[in-house]
């Protein structure tokens, strides 16, 4: 039934496929990549090719970025195609990184940046990933260290095999002689944590950032593109939170009826929820003793009840449903429950303090658990 139930919210939630084309053929001018996202199905490095809708509930945010360096931010609730202006001009990506941001709070806020490379090149290849990958046309690849420092590359097409073994602080290697990489060619990776598939897919690495970021991209090598972006995240898109149910933001229930909520953050944070009705009883929904603990991956839907809430959740009176999301553990100073056990008043006192005194970005999101009257 758990299963079920998660299946059933997900499936509910807007989601845009991303279409992978080849890499050689490059990106459309108007085809944008995901820099990161709180609306579910939207991932860091995803492609949205041109006249592609996207679908943001209400409370939902995205940001895009353009071939041509152009940013754009979409909150929800929207529905429809990416705006599509042309237009480079405006500050330059390097000035975009160094500087504060001014808050954009518009449907579709645009900015427009000329493109420039912030460096790097193209990211190596994380063997311990597997799936598709992206080399250099032209250039040597290199290969990311692993937690095991000693694997085996394969290429079942010329049954050529090759030993990868790090040296003691050594955080990448080339890719091996005698096996150059072949675009769309499929390698073995062998190590003593299993066996994975690597795809591998040859891009041209010239140019500037945003340009190879969507490029990047088109190719299915949505993880490198997430990471040559990591300075314009951290610079465009702050630490952000969503927060929903399965009957969306501003739900109404029977008493009884099961209650799913859905939270996702925009990057890895942690995160504290609470329930509250309307005689000021708090029960912290999340971290409790069954979470391990508050921290959450960014981009990854948080389902409950879930595997990190597995007790019941179910309409009683009118409730406020309050999550927190900040950059700094917080596990410490939060009071220490198992099951949906309501907070003493010393505990929920402590569990504001800690909050009020959060260091760092806090964001907070709400729902309204409304229970019709019988």
């Amino acid at each position: 039934m758990r299963h079920a139930a998660r299946a059933a919210l997900l499936a509910a939630l807007p989601f845009v496929w991303a279409a992978c084309v080849p890499a050689m053929h490059g990106a459309a001018a108007a085809d944008a990549v995901v820099i990161a996202a709180t609306a579910p199905g939207y991932a860091p490095g995803q492609l949205i090719p041109d006249g592609t809708g996207v679908r943001l509930p209400d409370g939902a945010s995205a940001h895009f970025l353009f071939a041509n360096g152009r940013t754009l931010t979409v909150k929800g609730p929207y529905d429809g195609p990416l705006e599509r202006q042309g237009g480079a001009g405006g500050n330059r990506l390097t000035d975009l990184l160094g500087r504060p941001l001014l808050a954009q709070d518009e449907l579709a806020a645009s900015r427009a940046v000329t493109p420039a490379r912030t460096g790097g090149g193209l990211p190596t290849v994380d063997p311990a990933l597997g799936g598709t990958q992206c080399v250099p046309a032209g250039a040597r690849a290199m290969l990311r260290r692993t937690a095991d420092p000693d694997l085996t590359l394969a290429d079942p097409v010329t049954g050529r095999r090759a030993r990868i073994a790090w040296a003691p602080g050594e955080a990448e290697r080339p890719w091996p002689d005698g096996m150059a990489p072949v675009d769309g060619r499929t390698v073995e990776v062998t190590s003593a944590g299993g066996r994975r598939s690597l795809v591998l897919r040859v891009v041209d690495p010239a140019g500037d950032t945003t340009a190879l970021a969507v490029r990047l991209a088109a190719a299915g090598c949505a993880p490198q593109a997430a990471a040559l972006l990591t300075p314009v995240r951290d610079a465009l898109a702050p630490l952000d939170l969503y927060l929903s149910t399965d009957r969306g933001s501003y739900p109404s229930y029977k008493a009884g009826e099961p209650v799913r909520l859905l939270v996702q953050t925009n990057r890895d944070a942690h995160l504290a929820c609470t329930l509250r009705d309307g005689r000021g009883t708090t029960v912290l929904l999340f971290p409790t003793g069954e979470s391990r603990g508050s921290q959450v991956p960014g981009h990854a839907p948080l389902l409950l009840p879930g595997d990190r809430m597995p007790m019941p959740l179910r309409a009683g009176t009118d409730q406020e449903v309050r999550c927190y999301a900040t950059e700094r553990d917080l596990s410490d100073a939060l009071p220490r429950t198992s099951g949906l056990v309501p907070l003493t008043a010393a505990e929920a006192e402590g569990l504001e303090r800690a909050l009020a005194g959060a260091a760092g970005r806090l964001v907070m999101s709400q729902v309204i658990l409304r229970v019709e009257a019988r």
